[in-house]
């Protein structure tokens, strides 16, 4: 008997001594995990921080015309009907055209316009949309006839120096998380105009429109066939 109460007592000794022990460990616990969850502001969406810039931007072309009347070389066209295919698919605003004044707006001026219009009628581009000026020149300088446009450019941001992907103190992405895609992204967009606002709606297909309709009133299936050709299976194996 007095082995069993010794016994009894050394355990409760025990059982006291970890009962402290937890709850000295539980309390540090609370503290580590109250100082985790302080709250941190959480930082935008990459779109927010890495916005892409859209500007206007002039793209102008210089054509040197000859006084002597001889017309345009063969790559002065070809740099016109590029330059014209360029206002065709990203211009904004009517074509500019400013031709030497006095008497350095020669036969070679009139032949660099004639040669600007042709290139415009070929390319489908309204003759309407060119607006035709004037300059004045020093004399017997290089007057040249200068065609212009605007345009609307995506500038693609600096991302600079990265920080580290594993050293993030709070769980939150470094400052410059997401600058490249925003960067691919600017240097990729065919049209900054998209940046802006939405396509226009199209006209909906009436003839089609009206075949769905008709299918459907017959209780027939209105969703075009599928070409079996196109169908791939694979074995279960």
């Amino acid at each position: 008997m007095v082995h069993l109460v010794t016994w009894s007592i050394k355990g409760k000794k025990m059982h006291n001594s970890f009962k402290k022990s937890a709850l000295i460990s539980a309390t540090l616990a609370a503290i580590v995990l109250g100082a985790c969850s302080t709250p941190t502001p959480s930082l935008p969406p990459t779109d927010l921080r890495n916005p892409i810039q859209v500007a206007e931007s002039i793209e102008r072309l210089e054509l040197y015309a000859r006084p002597n009347g001889l017309e345009l070389s063969a790559r002065d066209k070809l740099a016109v009907a590029q330059f014209l295919d360029g206002y065709r698919n990203g211009g904004d605003g009517p074509l500019y055209m400013n031709k030497p004044a006095g008497a350095q707006g020669g036969i070679g001026t009139r032949q660099a316009e004639a040669v600007i219009r042709g290139l415009m009628a070929e390319g489908g581009i309204n003759p309407m949309a060119l607006q035709s000026g004037q300059y004045q020149s020093p004399p017997n300088a290089p007057a040249p006839v200068v065609v212009s446009y605007r345009t609307l450019k995506a500038i693609p941001q600096k991302c600079g120096r990265l920080g580290s992907l594993s050293d993030t103190y709070n769980n939150q992405p470094y400052d410059n998380f997401g600058c490249f895609q925003s960067a691919n992204i600017a240097a990729m967009i065919s049209d900054p105009r998209q940046l802006l606002e939405p396509y226009t709606q199209g006209n909906p297909n009436a003839q089609r429109r009206q075949v769905v309709y008709d299918k459907y009133i017959k209780g027939e299936l209105s969703a075009s066939e599928f070409p079996t050709r196109q169908l791939l299976t694979a074995d279960d194996d």
